[in-house]
């Protein structure tokens, strides 16, 4: 539930062509009286490119370029052509879309109209991230910037498929590819475990645009990656596979249906598709909540790894990468494909297992689910924040209906049994679960083979957690295990809402106070239901990074692995 923040590793010293070192600040500086008349003061855009992209267009109050900082000699700057004021010193005013602005100088006009360029590049020599950056040129001299402004989308590689259902091996689905380097490409799928293979089904592209896929067959389904390599270059696209040999609606006996949050990935999602100079995403325009149901996916992120993926993708290879491990089957979908499963399809699954952080929900899939549970279904949350806020599929957009709010009929307490309730708490804050009194002798199947006792550590809290309400979680709800969120101070301090569509409601937020968190489990109606309540929960299992005793990681895992194979059964 977190909001954008300013881009990962900033510098203090960025640089731009002809660049020394930024301005402080994070606004332009106010106008002030000019030393010469202030007719032909501001500095005046006269023109902008590379032009290199059907969006490139002159509107809205922008001039559209798209440039790819790879050194291949293609569009690999941007250049703004400038009237100014000869021997004025200029700088350069970049501002990543939805995040935090900064100041490149330059050097001092030398004539008039000028050339500004900018290479999209740190001072280090790594690349800014894919994404939209709104530019101006400013006057230092007389402290005033140029009302033109440029809109230079920084991109090397994107991918997409214009579907957010699984798909099927054998299926073939249309791909779309957009850059400016020259082709021919190597189009593939590869898993979300290993993104650095070999890959299955490699094809050769000639040129970007739309193309056919056919999907290969997969050893298994889950979460694969869409690849596309050019040399050096490339970028990703999450895509999730059926589990061959299962046929969706008539799953054998003893199988998990396993579901991927695609509503909340394109909550989340940094791409500015609309060209607008803001990221598509409701947190960035809270008051107009709608973001794209399809497109690629823009991180702000300049890792490889990483560029092309969902939000938050460690976590889902480290899923991915469990399932593997315990050569677990299962079958997979997406949120929007569960809400379009008839409920006699549903029954047939002993439990649906929700891989990802779910934060955002269709009413519909809601009730469904609930039903399903009351019936008899088993419910098991692998992550935390999980069913926060309703959406609304509307043709090819997603509108954000409500957030933060709660009733005594409807909430993420009602149906996974904890709720959210903190988040985003310094690096040197360590949550440590404890296991609660009575927990081990309420749920033996769960602790088989652990040999923990009440008391003992039990992992720890790390992104988005949650607690138990004993108001709003189901009678009987057993907490598991418990930690302390301290109260600590944000790097940002925003005022925080709950939202009613667009009507905001003032709302505390978690760090002014220390909060208890937990994980639970309840019996409800003929079902159950667990969560570990907790975004970062598979990270800290299979990653020793986090830095958990391997003693402790392996009776977490033993754990995750029971209350599978107890809710399979």
């Amino acid at each position: 539930m977190r909001r954008p923040t300013a881009l990962c590793a900033l510098p203090a010293a960025a640089v731009a062509a002809l660049a020394l070192a930024p301005y402080a600040g994070a606004e332009p500086p106010p106008p002030q009286k000019p030393k010469a008349p202030a007719r032909g003061a501001r500095p005046v855009v006269l023109g902008a490119e590379p032009v290199a992209d059907p969006s490139d267009r002159v509107g809205d109050g922008y001039r559209r370029v798209t440039f790819s900082p790879d050194g291949d000699g293609r569009g690999d700057v941007v250049r703004i052509r400038v009237r100014v004021i000869p021997g004025d010193r200029l700088s350069l005013w970049v501002h990543p879309a939805s995040r935090t602005p900064f100041y490149l100088p330059l050097r001092k006009a030398r004539r008039s109209p000028a050339t500004v360029v900018w290479d999209g590049r740190q001072a280090d020599g790594t690349r800014y991230p894919d994404g939209s950056y709104i530019l101006r040129v400013c006057d230092s001299t007389r402290h005033r910037c140029s009302r033109g402004r440029v809109l230079a989308h920084l991109r090397i590689m994107t991918l997409y498929a214009r579907r957010a259902t699984a798909v099927s091996a054998g299926q073939t689905i249309r791909v779309h590819i957009a850059t400016d380097r020259r082709g021919p490409y190597r189009l593939d799928l590869v898993s979300a475990v290993d993104t650095g293979g070999p890959g299955l089904g490699a094809v050769r592209v000639a040129e970007p645009g739309w193309v056919s896929y056919r999907v290969p067959a997969v050893p298994h389904g889950g979460l694969w990656l869409l690849r596309v390599r050019s040399r050096r270059a490339g970028t990703q696209f999450p895509l999730v596979v059926h589990q061959p040999g299962l046929r969706l609606d008539d799953p054998p006996p003893h199988t998990a249906l396993v579901v991927y949050p695609w509503l909340t990935w394109r909550a989340y999602d940094q791409l500015d598709g609309n060209r607008d100079g803001q990221v598509d995403s409701w947190y960035a325009h809270p008051r107009n909540p709608v973001v794209p149901l399809y497109g690629p996916f823009e991180p702000a992120t300049s890792d490889p790894r990483f560029e092309g993926l969902e939000p938050n993708p460690l976590s889902q290879a480290a899923f991915a990468s469990w399932m593997l491990a315990h050569k677990l089957t299962a079958q997979h979908v997406t949120d929007v494909e569960l809400g379009r499963l008839p409920a006699s399809v549903l029954d047939k699954y002993p439990v649906i297992v929700f891989a990802g952080h779910t934060e955002y929900y269709e009413r519909a899939t809601y009730e469904k689910v609930r039903r399903y549970r009351d019936a008899g279904g088993r419910l098991y949350f692998l992550q935390g924040n999980s069913f926060y806020g309703e959406a609304e599929i509307r043709g090819a957009q997603v509108a954000r209906r409500s957030y933060r709010y709660r009733s005594a009929e409807r909430s993420d307490f009602a149906l996974a049994v904890t709720g959210f309730r903190s988040c985003c708490w310094p690096a040197e804050i360590r949550p440590v679960y404890r296991l609660a009194p009575g927990a081990v002798e309420s749920l033996p199947w769960a602790f088989e083979g652990t040999g923990l006792e009440d008391g003992d550590p039990f992992g720890i809290a790390a992104g988005e957690v949650d607690t138990v309400d004993p108001k709003l979680s189901p009678p009987g709800t057993v907490t598991v295990a418990t930690a302390t969120v301290p109260r600590f101070t944000p790097t940002r301090q925003k005022p925080s809402y709950a939202w009613i569509g667009e009507r905001p409601i003032p709302y505390q937020p978690a760090w002014r106070r220390s909060r208890k968190i937990a994980i639970a489990y309840a019996a409800v109606g003929r079902g159950e239901v667990f969560s570990w309540a907790n975004t970062g929960f598979m990270q800290t299992v299979r990653f020793p990074e986090y830095g958990l005793p391997a003693s402790e990681r392996a009776a977490l895992d033993r754990v995750a692995l029971n209350v599978w194979e107890h809710f399979v059964r």
